[in-house]
């Protein structure tokens, strides 16, 4: 029960996500002449999530093994995101801003239930990090989502090219 309560309290807060302006302040990318216009139109998949010293990888092979493996995707095209949760489909809007800010609007999910969710990841955790995307960038090809957390700590969704 306690499983479906933070389930379902996250869904919300995803779903009802009210972005503020960004105030982050990131370092200049370092694929310098990169713009959204290279992210856009691409499916992307998380390799990694970085918060305090703290990285976990996405083990693709593990996520096809159990049968998993088109989750946590993410997609941008004409001011939409979209993409795959685990096991749900999302989709909202997004505004960009100045130095590379990102505000993702209202989000939408559909409502299956999971019979196996990922080991490294929580599809829950996942929305909640992107409801708090403030900031993207591109490195070395990848793309890097950072989210600001409760305690205004940062994490980064990497992302590879699918």
């Amino acid at each position: 029960m306690k499983n479906i309560t933070t389930v379902l309290v996250s869904l919300v807060l995803f779903l009802s996500a009210i972005v503020f302006p960004s105030g982050a302040n990131g370092a200049p990318a370092y694929d310098g002449g990169k713009t959204f216009k290279d992210v856009e139109g691409k499916e992307w998949i998380l390799s990694e999530v970085k918060s305090a010293g703290k990285t976990v990888r996405i083990d693709r092979n593990k996520l096809a093994a159990d049968n998993l493996e088109g989750v946590f995707t993410i997609s941008f095209q004409e001011d939409r995101v979209s993409g795959m949760g685990a096991p749900n489909r999302y989709f909202g809007p997004y505004t960009l801003g100045s130095n590379r800010s990102i505000t993702p609007g209202n989000m939408a999910s559909t409502m299956m239930m999971a019979f196996k969710e990922p080991d490294e990841l929580k599809e829950s955790e996942y929305f909640s990090l992107l409801s708090n995307v403030r900031r993207w960038d591109l490195r070395e090809g990848k793309l890097e989502l950072y989210s600001s957390g409760r305690n205004k700590d940062e994490t980064t969704l990497v992302f590879t090219l699918k």
